[in-house]
């Protein structure tokens, strides 16, 4: 959901903020300030999240106001002087070296002044993503591996690193560049991968390896029968992971750690896979045109469509039209 590449200017940055963000100085509304693309996204109460690859066009200073939340930052190109209130960080990361990607757990106990200062030419490449007070809420997070989170919660500007996984690195990646779905595929695509993130970044803070997949228990797992029950009967299609959950009676969160536990895949996992599966028999058995099977599967362009399908059937979408 990164925007399109275009050009920020000082008065899209308030709009575009949704009036979180406001620029210092007398620069002139049409100054142009950013070429590339870049976004804040709420995904639910509690969960948004901010991505940025674009090319600084002007020196400039932002400040905006933080709520007490947690963020988990990572930096993967430019260099970047920020500050949280009297606190000072520096990022420095180069896309051509790995080893420079940069991650960030930031606990902000108490709203806060932040500020960066922005330098002309510089390329910015980062992912920041924020739990707030209700995502902790609705999380559940008062298991013992977990205490240790809800301590380093309690700090106001508390900061550790961390070096990000290969594999971690790939998500954020796909977050920068997410695929063309429909609006609700999406957002949930946006979702788990950014739970994904913050999973990895939990478990760093609790100085302890990711936990081990555990085993439903027996109403968990009728309950995730239920959930998936619902998926195929397509009846929520069109609904959020938190309307999902609601009708499944928990929150979110355990929402999709219970149905990666059930199926090996998240819930937006799962709609794309079925939804693929169906536009497959869609052209297979109906003749559909591709462009119309993409539409069904949820995509709004043929081409990602016929992308998507093929790496997960091995073949194209024609190739399934000519099959008997």
């Amino acid at each position: 959901m990164c925007q399109p590449s275009n050009v920020m200017r000082a008065a899209d940055l308030s709009e575009r903020s949704h009036g979180r963000i406001r620029l210092i100085g007398r620069e002139v509304a049409d100054t142009p300030l950013f070429e590339g693309r870049v976004n804040w996204i709420r995904l639910r109460a509690g969960l948004t999240l901010h991505c940025s690859d674009c090319v600084e066009l002007q020196s400039f200073t932002t400040e905006s106001r933080m709520e007490p939340r947690l963020s988990f930052v990572l930096f993967m190109a430019g260099d970047n002087q920020v500050r949280y209130g009297d606190r000072s960080v520096a990022f420095k990361a180069q896309r051509a070296h790995e080893q420079d990607f940069q991650g960030l757990a930031l606990s902000v106990k108490e709203p806060v002044v932040f500020s960066r200062r922005s330098r002309q030419g510089t390329h910015i490449r980062k992912i920041a993503i924020n739990l707030g007070p209700e995502w902790f809420e609705s999380g559940g997070l008062d298991d013992q591996p977990y205490q240790d989170v809800l301590r380093f919660t309690e700090q106001h500007l508390a900061a550790q690193h961390w070096q990000p996984s290969p594999r971690l690195k790939a998500i954020a990646e796909q977050l920068l560049n997410p695929p063309d779905h429909a609006p609700m595929l999406q957002r949930l695509y946006l979702e788990s991968r950014v739970l994904d993130i913050a999973a990895e970044a939990l478990s760093g803070i609790t100085h302890c390896a990711p936990l081990k997949r555990m085993t439903l228990r027996p109403h968990e797992h009728q309950r995730m029968r239920q959930v998936a029950a619902l998926l195929e009967s397509g009846e929520a299609d069109d609904w959020t992971l938190e309307m999902i959950a609601r009708n499944a009676g928990i929150n979110v969160n355990s929402l999709q750690r219970q149905f990666r536990q059930f199926k090996g895949m998240t819930v937006f996992e799962y709609q794309r896979s079925r939804k693929l599966e169906t536009a497959r028999q869609a052209l297979e058995r109906e003749g559909m045109s591709v462009t119309q099977a993409a539409w069904l599967a949820g995509y709004t362009s043929p081409a990602n469509f016929s992308t998507a399908f093929k790496r997960h059937f091995g073949m194209t979408p024609r190739q399934a039209m000519c099959r008997v």
